[in-house]
């Protein structure tokens, strides 16, 4: 028997590669969607927010959508066929923006796949959008792997975007029909999240010191790195996907976290470094490579001056406590020869002068230089132990 033209058997209709996963992936999102009373043969829900309602909800979302709208643009720009289209939604579902080619979206219009619709799988069914927000992954949804009949003729692909704190904040999603399906969009839209997430987290933390983090040096500075935004203190305020992958925290965690406790190393020393460094992390077995951007020019605390004191008269040094290891002597910092061959210092090295002069300004005060340094006073000593 011949094959239908334009059918999913016809050799003109391209299809996605057999793939287990994916295909338990779409059983679940059925199972699912017959739980929630839904009919495969049902007509798809057409209702949408009123103008006033939508304007609400793209003002709510204003952050996301100026970040989102030109990379839209650009994943457009990227597609080699017509009939095809790129959306926003919300981490409801709903969607914000629409872009794309003017036919295609007028048959998309009469299955309410434009702004103002919800796509979640209580709604839609099976779908890229929908799904995606329940598994937080990329997905493709082809043909009749929709759930609703009505959808059959689409083939989409969506992936989540997530914020500095691992909250869901919408999905971007590429659709078409689905002759146009190509291997290639489920990647494309994971990196347009991906940049969109970048942006976000660049905006939200443009005042924080930044902490560039991946398994290889010259992975730094690529949609591919972990990111870990950082006060003066070294603590975490924000991280991206990434950089909780690479370390092996939730995000939640992470924010429990400073720079310190993450990788046996100071704010300060990191601060000395000019180049990328290899760090020994506490909790993952790999080491990583890091490198630092800072806000603002960066200013040692024992540089700033003294912390204001209540009392202005100066108090005797107070007794070392019983429990206080013996003063370990400071080592010189290695000599460097300087002039325009100087290469770029170590991480062991810069630690040593980092340290060096640290307990040099707080005239042997240990507690004080690790304070300084942005590391515990254990760790200090078993520095000093190292250098001597």
């Amino acid at each position: 028997m011949p094959a239908v033209p334009n059918s999913p058997t016809a050799p003109s209709a391209p299809r996605p590669p057999l793939d287990v996963r994916h295909g338990h992936q779409i059983m679940a999102s059925h199972e699912r969607c017959r739980a929630f009373g839904l009919r495969s043969e049902a007509g798809a829900d057409l209702h949408r927010l009123a103008p006033s309602a939508l304007r609400d909800l793209q003002q709510r979302n204003a952050r996301l959508c100026a970040q989102a709208l030109p990379v839209m643009e650009l994943l457009y720009e990227q597609l080699m066929h017509g009939q095809s289209m790129v959306l926003l939604t919300d981490a409801s579902g709903c969607v914000l923006h629409a872009l794309g080619d003017p036919g295609f979206l007028q048959r998309a219009d009469q299955v309410a796949l434009a702004p103002g619709a919800l796509w979640a799988e209580a709604d839609k069914g099976t779908n890229a959008v929908g799904t995606a927000l329940m598994t937080e992954a990329p997905t493709l949804v082809h043909g009749q792997e929709h759930y609703l009949r009505a959808m059959h003729f689409l083939t989409c692909s969506a992936a989540p975007i997530f914020d500095h704190k691992g909250a869901l904040l919408g999905v971007i999603d590429v659709s078409g029909d689905k002759r146009s399906y190509h291997p290639h969009t489920l990647a494309l839209a994971g990196m347009s999240a991906r940049l969109i997430e970048a942006q976000c987290f660049a905006e939200q933390f443009r005042h924080s010191h930044r902490l560039h983090l991946h398994a290889l040096a010259s992975g730094l500075g690529t949609l591919a790195e972990g990111l870990l935004a950082l006060d003066d203190d070294g603590r975490v305020l924000g991280c991206n996907r990434q950089a909780a992958t690479l370390l092996g925290l939730t995000p939640m965690a992470l924010r429990r976290e400073t720079v310190s406790s993450l990788f046996d190393t100071g704010l300060g020393l990191l601060a000395t470094c000019t180049e990328p460094v290899c760090l020994q992390t506490r909790l993952a077995a790999a080491p990583c490579w890091a490198k630092l951007s800072l806000a603002r020019p960066w200013q040692s605390r024992s540089a700033a001056g003294p912390e204001p004191r209540h009392t202005p008269a100066p108090s005797p040094a107070p007794a070392a406590p019983a429990a206080t290891p013996a003063p370990v002597a400071v080592p010189a910092a290695p000599n460097r020869a300087t002039g325009s061959a100087t290469s770029h210092l170590s991480l062991r090295e810069a630690e040593q002068q980092a340290i060096a002069a640290a307990v040099q300004a707080a005239a042997g005060n240990l507690s004080e230089a690790a304070r300084q340094l942005g590391i515990g006073r254990s760790t200090l000593y078993r520095k000093l132990k190292t250098m001597a």
